[in-house]
């Protein structure tokens, strides 16, 4: 009797284990050549993954089994996904396994990718104000920034030859005085439903239409935004996508001796800071010791925390400061009047 049982069992689980079995398929992924930053169980770079039944791309929280991703490259791949018998609260349904590299492409992506280009020339006229200024998000594929007045976001695409062709955009609606109101209507139209060439120079960047120099955009040299933001009181406005008065909260620069002190919402902070392209990092961070009720003591544990991170990246725009950590704007600060 005992062998007929143990028979019975071992017959149930292998029925379960073809069953489960059947739940692994060969599948073609497509992976786009550069990751955005994201959150899983913890902060992260995921991969940006489209299945071969999917019509757009996804984040991909997950790993791939024998697969050594190389930002840079657009690949495709067959992999064998099985379904997870069981799988944790905080874990995909899914694994993951390499079976071949059916291809890796090198992708060029141009330096003006991802940078924050302010507007210096607008058919045929200098353009004096800083308040109009784009980012090419190579991620979504939009162009989106501030038109002068209101913000816009505008769809892009290259196309086989290399020409960007922009989209009708969608905005805010506010209302500016009769002068920004004018340049923005000028600049929205030169710049949207239109096919570019985009030409870079160092940092002049050209959107030429119909072979004709419409929209030139510079970016900003490190030594142009150190000036900008030197010897100035950098209020904290915007925490964490927050924005409300954080009190006391601000950052002073002194570039010629690269220190820098302010206050993190309770106690006061002083140190060094670094440089390079738009990268920052801040060193040897001393503060005074006071005790601090709990909402400030919350934020101060925040801007500190942000401070003391290794993968910082920094801007300015017409009258903010800001700092992301990797793609997410994390610190925005304004110049105290």
């Amino acid at each position: 009797m005992k062998k007929i049982k143990l028979l019975g069992f071992l017959m149930v689980a292998l029925a379960s284990s073809l069953s489960f079995a059947q739940k692994a398929k060969n599948l073609k992924m497509y992976i786009k050549p550069n990751t955005v930053s994201c959150t899983g169980v913890a902060p992260m770079e995921c991969m940006q993954v489209k299945l071969c039944n999917e019509k757009q791309y996804n984040l991909f929280y997950d790993k791939i089994e024998g697969f050594n991703y190389e930002k840079g490259y657009e690949y495709k791949l067959k992999v064998k996904r099985t379904e997870v018998a069981n799988p944790a609260a905080d874990a995909s349904k899914y694994k993951y396994q390499l079976k071949r590299v059916i291809s890796k492409k090198a992708v060029v992506v141009e330096s003006f990718v991802n940078q924050k280009m302010f507007l210096s020339k607008l058919n045929g006229k200098n353009i004096e104000t800083k308040s109009v200024y784009v980012t090419f998000d190579l991620n979504t594929n939009t162009l989106y920034g501030n038109s002068g007045c209101n913000h816009f976001n505008i769809a892009i695409e290259k196309d086989k030859k290399g020409l960007y062709h922009t989209k009708s955009g969608i905005g805010t609606l506010m209302a500016c005085d009769e002068a920004v109101m004018k340049l923005e209507q000028e600049f929205m139209t030169a710049l949207q439903d239109k096919k570019f060439k985009i030409k870079q120079t160092e940092n002049k960047v050209v959107f030429e239409n119909q072979n004709k120099e419409t929209i030139v955009f510079s970016i900003p040299t490190t030594h142009d935004i150190l000036s900008f933001i030197d010897g100035k009181n950098w209020k904290l406005i915007q925490l964490e996508n927050v924005s409300k008065d954080y009190d006391k909260a601000f950052i002073t620069f002194d570039v010629k001796n690269n220190r820098v002190n302010g206050n993190a919402g309770c106690n006061n902070f002083f140190g060094g800071f670094s440089v390079k392209e738009d990268k920052i990092s801040f060193s040897q961070l001393g503060m005074t010791r006071m005790a601090c009720p709990n909402e400030k003591g919350d934020v101060e544990n925040k801007v500190v925390k942000y401070l003391n991170a290794t993968d910082l990246r920094f801007d300015v725009a017409d009258q903010t400061l800001n700092i992301y950590q990797g793609d997410r704007l994390v610190l925005m600060f304004a110049i105290s009047q």
